[in-house]
């Protein structure tokens, strides 16, 4: 199947207006400065502020008065200067068909239940008559949020990591050409699963298989997509999901992920429903929806220094903190596991009281289902933390390197881990509190010295 890419920014709706990046809740760049920006990156000269600063959040195209998807023009952008330089080494972290990625290093610290859910979601072979349930990448990080539930029953979940969740992360940082080779091997492992109809847990794979692979990468899929959530507030409303009379009665804030943005109200408000069935009252941020901020793994997408890369993440994570205690809420709910991860590392180190949930998570308790919270959280924080210190000084030693590995062998599909001598030892000295706290007060101390926005 050889197939060009569409490119998606529309050239002749763009008349360089500037109000994209002038609006941008993250860059918020002079007017003029952001005519001048935007002629920069249609010319593919050296951009002086995007190709750095960019939260890769969606939010411009909303804002552009002439649908010209400017979005879309910076991951054209960056992806040039992929096929320049390669992508920074810590990005490793992040490749399921790397050795030493996160999900290799996690099955150090995984439990044996966690361990056993895994095995049971990544070997499962579906029959035609199957509904099937995409764990994702990120969820496999936290698979106690849906391990374990009655809600799992409805569906036969299924783990394929090396689906990249679809090609979403990546494709935030602008590797538009390796999210095509991944879309079209999906659409082969779609066809060899032999079912029809697959439900989907995070918004983003939704949007890179319903309206991205097809309208972007020229790659079409034949199956019905089932977002869980809608297909949630769906059954809760049926009587199939049946919630306890006693309302939760939590008061939360919400955090819009970036690829909520793409269809607007057809992913937030279903979240925003399954907590109002749950019993709970919702304040908003200052940013919310249209113009969320993002949850700082954006940051991680621009094109900057290896080093910086953890910096930036946590200190535009650090922001919505901010807005989520401004609300005077209890909770910050996220619906995205992608999402979840980073909020949840970010809470640590800055020591935040706020609770943290995955919609999910709140559902369950609305059944009466028991979760071990926050302990599952605030440990899984920790080993993330540990793996991404880890990583980061495992890419001082390494050069920027190209993606060209998309499945990954027998060897890798057993994420049997080497001993990570150094990791286990970062690990067992973050189970002390001190140095939790320690460890934090440097690392912010450090932030404004390293990071690079």
């Amino acid at each position: 199947m050889n197939v060009e890419r569409v490119p998606a920014f529309r050239f002749d709706a763009c008349d360089h207006c500037g109000i994209c990046f002038h609006e941008c809740p993250v860059l918020q760049l002079p007017i003029e400065e952001s005519k001048k920006e935007i002629r920069r990156l249609i010319q593919g000269e050296s951009s002086k502020h995007i190709l750095s600063r960019c939260n890769s959040c969606f939010t411009c195209n909303l804002i552009c008065p002439n649908q010209a998807n400017p979005y879309q023009l910076i991951l054209e952008r960056w992806n040039d200067l992929y096929k320049y330089r390669g992508t920074p080494p810590i990005y490793r972290f992040v490749c399921p068909t790397e050795n030493s990625n996160i999900w290799q290093l996690l099955n150090i610290f995984l439990s044996d239940r966690e361990k056993q859910w895994i095995q049971d979601w990544m070997n499962y072979t579906p029959n035609s008559q199957d509904t099937v349930l995409l764990i994702g990448n990120y969820t496999h990080l936290f698979p106690f949020i849906i391990g374990g539930s009655k809600l799992i029953d409805h569906f036969k979940p299924i783990d394929l990591l090396d689906q990249w969740e679809a090609g979403a992360y990546l494709y935030q940082g602008g590797y538009l050409d390796v999210v095509q080779r991944i879309a079209k091997r999906i659409k082969t492992d779609f066809e060899n699963l032999g079912t029809k109809n697959i439900a989907i847990l995070t918004d983003s794979v939704e949007v890179q298989v319903s309206d991205i692979h097809p309208n972007e990468l020229n790659v079409k899929h034949d199956q019905n997509f089932i977002n869980l959530n809608r297909w949630l507030v769906e059954k809760i409303r049926d009587g199939v999901i049946k919630l306890n009379s006693a309302p939760l009665d939590y008061i939360v804030t919400i955090h819009d992920n970036c690829y909520s943005k793409v269809q607007e109200n057809k992913y937030w408000d279903p979240p925003r429903k399954l907590l109002e069935l749950c019993g709970c009252k919702i304040i908003e941020m200052k940013h919310h929806k249209k113009d969320s901020l993002c949850c700082g793994f954006g940051a991680g997408a621009s094109w900057t220094k290896n080093i910086s890369i953890p910096f930036d993440i946590i200190s535009e994570g650090i922001k919505k903190f901010i807005e989520a205690e401004e609300t005077g809420a209890n909770a910050l709910v996220s619906y995205c596991t992608g999402c979840i991860y980073l909020l949840w590392a970010t809470r640590e180190l800055l020591q935040s009281k706020i609770d943290i949930f995955h919609v999910l998570e709140i559902v369950r308790l609305g059944m009466g289902e028991k979760l071990n919270y926050p302990e599952d959280h605030i440990n899984r924080a920790w080993d993330i933390i540990a793996i991404i210190s880890y990583s980061l000084f495992l890419s001082m030693f390494n050069k920027n390197f190209r993606i060209k590995e998309f499945t990954f062998d027998e060897e890798m599909s057993s994420f049997k881990p080497r001993k990570h001598i150094l990791l286990r030892i970062i690990r067992l000295a973050f189970n002390i509190k001190i140095i939790r706290k320690v460890f934090s007060r440097l690392f912010l101390m450090m932030m404004p010295l390293l990071k690079s926005k």
